[in-house]
């Protein structure tokens, strides 16, 4: 048998005539991963002339053809049964299908497209690759070589190949290669003829390499890049490496090139040029001409192998323009071979561009500058095509990325096409560039692939095929091992060999953490405080910059807290930013036939692979769609990744600093206005010049003119910052800052309404109707809500107003603890509003005032939370309403707190003022004040999994109206959030894809004073804190007026002080020491209107002027819920206030077993501290028990009776939590006899149901008096039972408040 050459790392391979009885099983052997390869090296196709290298047309070389196109093919579901000898010469296959090439077969009806996170898309078994199910594709295509290139040396390049392939010419093995996101290249001169060549291809979708491709990705196959032939002279440039940077000074650029010189027999002569041009529009001029003339013996001298020879050459050049991706300078250099005679035998050639990046004082340095990384990781994904990008659309992705201030990419998980690092060196994109190493679904310990020695070999040989091609790129800044592979032996070679291969760039691993073979600390989706505490006290003793190579992931409505992101980033220099995950969604883009609806699969939704689960649309969480339309979250991104700030020093004097945050851009390079505006005319536009060096910043003054402003009027100045024209690819007037700020101008108060005209009040039995000749507003009673609002003959409602308190979770909201478990626990998806009392007061002739109680109960009629609603209806047909809401403990955190109504369609215009981006409290920093107009259909974006979104904040006002302009006006006592959309809450909560949506006959219409923030909980931190909507009492008003556009237009209504007239009494407060509390404790009531009488109770019930009078402190002894009302004669009377106090009678517990160690938090008191945890938010007032039951007494702190005791308990089986085999109470009066046990009964229960997440209490009867201690029981089935997934592991018991009665 004759000897294989497999590619190994450094070593060129030359490709060797292998039999056909030699080709074996690669595809399931570890230890091989290619044959006959040609070693991975950069873009060397040669160009008729060096005219050529100026605009890289290399595709337009004649020595370059590309072979893509329609090629037969054949595919099979098991290696068995492919096709036997089809590679041979005369083999038919005109029976075959077809394939475009390049695609993949998963797009094109062959095989189903998987989408899974973590896990392998096939059964494991490392280092074995699937026997039965693993689809083989086979191509055939037949190609000419043309005459020209006869003596010349032949390659083919496929630019890649999923996951596998084997490849014949002419019927003749030629070679074998894994690695799908890198070139397969081989030499094919042996094999080819004159006139037409047939090439055949056996791939495989899986191979031993597939459990190197395990990223968070669309699992598909087939060629996906281009392939084609190019030809070489027999003496040729085979490779070569620039390493084009700057001297210590970076004042003046190193060239220092190495070149590969191949060979058949060694040239008696050689001449080898180099030359180098700045481009056009350069500041310094530069063309230089580099010769070396080799002799034969100078040759083989620096022969690295036989055939194969380097020359190199170093030389120092003053006036160098540095390339960064601010400034991507470029030179052209060509490289030329030329025999003894002179003649030039092949021209080859780069762009390259002169820059340093390394690691320097605790930072990251470009050309000795701490930039800062504001990016975002890139798929090659098309919403059409799979995995199949075109030239056009990477184009788009660069325009798109650089028009929203995006300067880095991250190339996640896998070296990318070519034409990419082209482009990002063309026009300026730093590039994390990343090996095709990812074995997530082995994890990160003992079982890490990264771990295992077998696996040394290909790590290294993938890391080496990134960096041997793609090496002269400046964009690329940064070499990445891979992805999510763990830390070990073979990433501690992997790392050795990248720096020996490559001394000019940083290496990271970010599983790597904090040990040696990492050159800078990338932890992914690590928080805000993290990176804060990281930095604050110097947590990496090798003081190493911190970029995170994933974070805020954009996944469904996100990117909350991006800005509390980039003020910790601001606040320390070792802190350099980090890549948004991710740019696009990988979905699918399909079209419902039925309902002529687009809408994006994921996965799941093209089929599933037996046995082989789908991670549903965790696939989409980018910053624009599949086919490249941004979500709107893109905006904030583009605001706090700009990199021009303005500070408002003295806002009433104009004085303000302009901050220059590029490094090596001037702000001379942009045209910079400013416009001072009112709510509604601009007062002047100025332009200002400014000479701002990097990283500098200045302060002035600018002219503000005098206004004199309207009722109610703001004055806003804005800042612009545009393109002049000097960027490569941004147009003249791209806007890449802005700033917003409201002037320190007072305004007059509101205008008050005059001459009012008079309405009627009709309170009927089932209904209370305020009216006048203009309008009719009505409220059921049976509801307790406003159902009809007539208006100038025409109805402005198609359903109720009402309070509303819930909102279609995000993505976010799902994972997030304090989100939805939270929610759901609380029931706020599902409440009944039960009208509690409707009283009615005509004030005066013009006015009426309507207050209604509210509560709102779950489906066990619990009142989960109260509201009181004072509506106040004026002759106009003004309705103010003020709301106060009062929530039950079991509420602790709100979706959002708002006012709920539905419009009928033909309302489908919207106008406001506020800021012009969609905005939630976390995701705030982006938007620009004004007076904007919009159809209501694009208020609204549906995600690929339907959500919330469309909310605007800090509005002023806003209008919905019909064509004509007549419609309804909203606003608030304060500004305020909107939003409007043609759904019901009810479809976008349950929807999975946007074509099972179903368009209302309605407007679903929100006035929100509250809105829950985003956060970016499916990966990483969840909302923080400080955003969110906690329990506690709110109260808040707004105002709605009917009108039309010939009677009365928004900006006039605005000025009207209708809510400020407004007569309710304040709302008095209630204070104490302590919330909870153990011993006797003082409550004070207080109110702000001195001449308001407080009255309260202790019970629960509804303080009327028959209450109890407050008159001092009173003290409370046990648990109590204050509520407090304050009344002025001739007002109407405050809303109601309302605290709880809990009692804490705990004082001790005693465990026969202890909690486990991850769910123990408080473990003494947690079971009787008033607060009961949310089933699925384990970590939170739950102690958890694993595979066994407990037992535990509690001692209480006083003697207490007991009727019935109430122990808690969670199940959800999909955390493997099951209701307890058994709870049983026995009670004691000194601690030393007990009584006998009692059995505690749960509610009837479906304990097989996977798909339950709920709460419930085992109640046990006691009667006793005097209980100062309990002892209880509760039993664990131990073992997962048959009808669980994992059947026989243990199972968990979770223990909650136990509550007494």
């Amino acid at each position: 048998m004759k000897t294989r050459t497999i590619i190994l790392f450094i070593i060129m391979t030359l490709a060797i005539n292998v039999n056909a009885q030699e080709i074996a099983d690669w595809w399931n052997d570890v230890s091989v991963f290619a044959v006959n390869k040609v070693q991975p090296r950069t873009n060397v196709i040669p160009y008729q002339d060096e005219n050529g290298i100026n605009n890289l047309e290399y595709r337009q070389s004649p020595y370059y053809q590309c072979i893509n196109g329609t090629w037969k093919f054949n595919w099979v579901e098991r290696p068995a049964d492919k096709p036997q000898g089809f590679y041979a010469e005369g083999y038919d296959v005109a029976s075959w299908g077809s394939i475009p090439v390049p695609g993949n077969w998963e797009m094109n009806g062959y095989g189903v497209p998987v989408y899974v996170n973590q896990t392998n898309e096939f059964p494991s078994n490392q280092p074995y690759a699937p026997t039965e199910y693993n689809p083989v594709g086979c191509y055939v295509h037949d190609f000419n070589v043309p005459a020209e290139w006869s003596g010349r040396n032949v390659y083919i390049n496929f630019g890649a190949v999923k996951s596998a392939m084997y490849l014949w010419i002419n019927g003749k093995f030629v070679g074998y290669s894994e690695d799908s996101k890198t070139p397969a290249e081989f030499d094919i001169t042996p094999y080819i003829k004159d006139g037409e060549n047939r090439l055949a291809v056996e791939a495989y979708r899986f191979s031993d390499g597939s459990y190197l491709e395990c990223q968070d990705y669309w699992r598909m196959s087939g060629i996906t890049r281009d392939v084609f032939i190019y030809s070489k002279p027999k003496t040729n440039v085979y490779d070569f490496f620039v390493k084009a940077g700057l001297d210590q000074t970076y004042t003046k650029g190193v060239f220092d090139i190495s070149i590969d010189i191949n060979y058949v027999k060694a040239p008696s002569k050689l001449n080898v040029e180099i030359e180098l041009n700045s481009q056009e529009g350069a500041k310094h001029k530069i063309n230089r001409l580099y010769t070396k003339t080799l002799k034969k013996k100078d040759i083989l001298r620096n022969q690295k192998q036989e055939g194969l020879s380097t020359v190199s050459f170093k030389e120092t050049i003053e006036n160098i323009d540095a390339w960064s991706a601010e400034k991507p300078n470029l030179y052209d250099m060509t490289i030329r071979l030329k025999d003894k005679k002179g003649n030039v035998i092949e021209v080859v050639g780069s762009k390259i561009g002169f820059r340093n990046a390394e690691v320097k004082g605790g930072q990251f340095r470009i050309n000795g500058k701490p930039v800062l990384v504001k990016g975002v990781n890139r798929h090659e994904h098309d919403g059409f095509t799979g995995q199949t990008v075109t030239r056009e659309l990477m184009e788009k992705d660069v325009l798109m990325m650089l028009q929203n201030n995006i300067n880095t990419v991250r190339t996640s998980h896998y070296p990318v096409d070519i034409y990419w690092y082209e482009l990002c060196d063309k026009y300026g994109l730093y590039v994390i560039d990343e090996a095709n190493n990812e074995s997530h679904a082995q994890g990160y310990e003992k079982e890490s692939l990264a771990k295992d020695e077998r696996w040394i070999g290909a790590f290294k040989y993938r890391c080496n095929n990134m960096v041997g091609r793609d090496k002269n790129h400046p964009s690329i800044i940064i070499w990445s091992l891979g992805n999510e592979c763990g830390n070990g032996v073979c990433m501690y070679e992997a790392y050795d060999m990248v720096k020996s291969l490559d001394n000019t760039r940083p290496v990271i691993n970010e599983r790597s953490l904090y040990d040696h073979n990492n050159d800078i600390i990338g932890i992914m989706y690590s928080s805000q405080s993290y990176i804060e505490n990281f930095a604050e006290n110097k947590i990496d003793s090798l003081n190493r910059p911190f970029i995170m190579v994933e974070y805020l992931h954009a996944m469904g409505n996100s990117c909350g807290g991006m800005q509390d992101y980039w003020d910790v980033i601001n606040k320390y220099d070792q802190l350099q930013g980090g890549c948004i995950w991710d740019w696009c969604d990988q979905s699918i883009v399909m079209t419902d036939k039925e309902k002529g609806v687009k809408w994006y699969a994921a996965g799941g939704d093209l089929g599933e692979l037996e046995g082989i689960g789908n991670d549903d649309s965790f696939c989409c969480n980018g910053l624009v769609t599949s086919d490249r339309i941004p979500h709107r979250h893109l905006d904030e991104v583009k605001k706090i990744y700009q990199n021009i700030s303005v500070v408002p020093v003295d806002l009433s004097e104009g004085v303000f600093e302009f901050k220059n945050n590029f490094f090596f851009r001037k702000l001379n390079e942009f045209d910079v206005t400013y416009t001072v505006y009112t709510n509604n005319k601009v007062i002047q536009t100025n332009r200002l010049t400014l000479n701002v060096a990097p990283q500098s910043s200045v302060k002035m003054p600018v002219v503000l003119p005098k206004v004199k402003l309207s009722p109610k009027e703001e004055c806003f100045i804005e800042f612009s910052f545009r393109e002049k024209g000097s960027h490569a690819l941004l147009k003249p007037g791209t806007e890449i800052a802005y700033e917003v700020f409201k002037l320190d101008m007072r305004s007059p108060e509101g205008i008050a309404l005059k001459n009012i005209p008079e309405v009627k009040l009709n309170d009927s039995k089932d209904k209370v109707t305020v009216s006048n000749k203009d309008f009719t507003f009505v409220i059921s009673k049976e509801k307790g809500l406003p159902v009809s609002f007539i208006y100038k003959g025409e109805e402005l409602l198609a359903g109720e107003i009402k309070p509303n308190f819930w909102r279609a979770p995000t993505r976010n909201d799902h994972v997030d603890h304090n989100a939805l478990p939270k929610w759901l626990n609380a029931d706020l998806n599902a409440l009944t509003i039960v009208p509690k009392s409707i009283k009615t007061n005509k004030v005066n002739k013009t006015k009426v005032v309507v207050t209604v109680l509210l509560d709102f109960n779950n489906d066990r009629g619990e009142t989960i939370l109260s509201t009181e609603q004072v509506y106040e209806i004026n002759g106009y047909a003004d309705v103010v309403i003020s709301n106060n809401i009062q929530p039950n403990q079991v509420v602790t955190t709100f979706p959002k707190i708002g006012t709920q109504l539905l419009m009928p369609l033909q309302y489908n215009k919207v106008r406001y003022f506020g800021k012009d981006t969609e905005n939630y409290p976390d995701r705030n920093s982006s938007g620009k004040f004004g007076f904007y107009e919009r159809n209501a259909k694009d208020m609204f974006e549906l995600h690929e999994e339907p959500q919330d979104n469309g909310n605007h904040s800090d509005t002023r006002w806003f209008a919905v109206t019909n064509k004509e302009g007549n419609g309804m006006f909203f606003t608030s006592d304060e500004t305020f959030n909107f939003s409007i959309y043609q759904y019901s809450d009810a479809n976008l909560s349950v929807a999975e894809r946007i074509n099972q949506m179903e368009q209302a006959d309605y407007w679903t219409v929100n006035v929100d004073y509250k809105q829950a923030p985003l956060g970016t909980a499916t990966c990483g931190p969840g909302a923080l804190r400080k955003y969110l909507i906690n329990n506690d009492n709110y109260e808040y008003t707004i105002r709605l007026r009917p009108f039309t556009a010939r009677e009365v237009k928004e900006d006039k209504l605005y000025q009207q002080n209708v809510i400020g007239e407004f007569t309710q009494v304040a709302t008095p407060e209630i204070t104490a020491e302590f919330e909870r509390f153990d011993k006797k404790m003082n409550v004070t009531l207080t109110c702000a209107d001195a001449n308001a009488k407080i009255y309260y109770t202790l019970d629960g019930s509804e303080p009327t002027q028959k209450s109890k009078l407050y008159t001092k402190p009173f003290s409370i002894n046990e648990t109590t819920t204050v509520k407090a009302k304050a009344f002025v004669a001739n007002k109407v009377s405050s809303f109601t206030t309302k605290k709880h106090y809990e009692r804490i009678i705990i004082a001790g517990t005693k465990f026969v077993n202890e909690p486990d160690k991850n769910y123990c938090r408080n473990q003494e008191t947690v079971l009787m501290d008033g607060r009961k945890g949310i089933a699925g938010n384990w970590g939170e007032g739950w102690l958890g028990f694993n595979g066994e039951g407990t037992e535990f007494t509690i001692e209480l702190s006083q003697a207490t009776d007991i009727h019935y005791l109430y122990v808690g308990c969670g199940i959800c089986p999909n955390d493997w939590v099951l209701l307890p085999a058994g709870v049983s109470v026995a009670v004691s009066t000194d601690g030393q006899k007990f009584t006998d046990f009692v059995d505690a009964e749960f509610p009837m229960y479906n304990f097989s149901s996977m798909e339950v997440r709920r709460r419930d209490d085992a109640r046990a009867k006691i009667d006793v008096k005097g209980v100062k201690y309990i002892k209880v029981k509760v039993g664990n089935v131990g073992k997962l039972p048959e009808w669980h997934p994992y059947a026989g592991e243990n199972a968990w018991i979770m223990i909650d408040e136990i509550t007494i009665k």
